[in-house]
């Protein structure tokens, strides 16, 4: 497969994963009508972790897969990558109970303009073209007027926005550090970034789930789940495990800003999603605010590093000096 063929690959396939797993996880944390008897956020997050490890360790027994590579400094690297994602995925949960899908991925359609600027500050890129630059513009134009619509700010104020905000926070860090991470610490396979993350992360996210209090009604939660949740529940956590190495394997392939990107992107078929099968949504102005944010995410296009910027420069200069070489010699 050529590297064009494998990059539309790993997009269309974290896209899919991408669309369906925000979708996903309202109808986990919102399904059961009584609040009372609704499955938290940490069990939940939990279950979707240890499904992911339970299916990475069953990869390695059956040798499909090798987990070569993994020393001291690379654990270190996830513990802290775990940390980071722990809490997005925690702070993501915890919005979807009280906010609804498009909020999120308004947020999370803002949350390039700071990857770029960390792009340029730790990762070696240019900062973002003019086109680029008008892509991001874009976009905040549409998380502000989102705002502006939004009735759960015009009733609570910024108030409604305090766990969306720190996930905005969390997954600006989380898109830096991981890409710094494929590119540097590098082990023998995708799979084995998908297992160490979710190793890491699972007794991270029982110890945050449990601290607060997430686990104490849990058996009367499970006892009334229906059939039908725990399908909705299993699909998030196969899905889960998809996007898991989906978004490795994109990662490696593109800029930290371009994967944030290509999630704003992909959030499209969730917003679809959302307004037809859930019944809180975002109002026309709202989606209108959304479907900006979305259009102006498309004409992004990925700044290059700047250690790529500067051999080309020097490639032109190196030409020039031939041209006036030439030239002095014709004389």
């Amino acid at each position: 497969m050529s590297n064009q063929m494998s990059v539309v690959f790993a997009i269309a396939a974290y896209g899919l994963c991408s669309s369906s797993m925000l979708f996903l996880n309202k109808l986990s944390v919102s399904y059961m009508p009584d609040e009372e008897l609704r499955l938290l956020p940490g069990p939940i997050s939990c279950m979707q972790l240890l499904f992911a490890v339970v299916f990475c360790i069953g990869l390695k027994f059956a040798k499909l897969t090798t987990y070569d590579g993994i020393s001291k400094k690379v654990m270190q690297m996830y513990t802290l990558y775990g940390v980071l994602f722990v809490g997005s995925v925690y702070a993501s949960m915890q919005a979807l109970k009280v906010s609804n899908v498009e909020t999120q991925i308004v947020f999370r359609s803002a949350s390039p303009i700071a990857v770029s600027v960390l792009d340029f500050m730790f990762l070696g890129r240019e900062l973002p073209s003019g086109r680029s630059l008008l892509s991001l513009v874009g976009i905040l134009v549409g998380a502000v007027a989102y705002v502006l619509t939004d009735s759960e700010f015009k009733m609570t104020g910024f108030t409604a926005y305090t766990w969306i905000s720190i996930y905005f926070v969390l997954i600006c860090a989380e898109m830096t550090i991981g890409k710094h991470m494929m590119s540097n610490y590098k082990i023998s396979s995708i799979w084995g970034s998908v297992l160490l993350t979710n190793a890491t992360a699972l007794p991270q996210m029982f110890l945050l789930s449990f601290g607060r209090g997430e686990f104490k009604d849990f058996p009367l939660a499970v006892s009334h789940v229906s059939p039908v949740l725990w399908f909705i529940v299993l699909c998030s956590c196969m899905v889960g495990t998809l996007i898991g190495w989906t978004g490795w394997n994109c990662r490696s392939l593109v800029s930290a800003t371009s994967y944030t990107l290509i999630g704003v992107v992909n959030k499209l078929l969730t917003v679809i999603l959302s307004v037809f099968f859930l019944e809180k949504h975002a109002s026309f102005e709202g989606l209108a605010s959304l479907g900006l944010c979305i259009a102006a995410s498309t004409i992004y296009r990925q700044p290059p590093m700047r250690s790529e910027k500067n051999e080309e420069l020097t490639g032109i200069e190196i030409a020039e000096e031939g041209k006036s070489l030439k030239n002095s010699e014709a004389v």
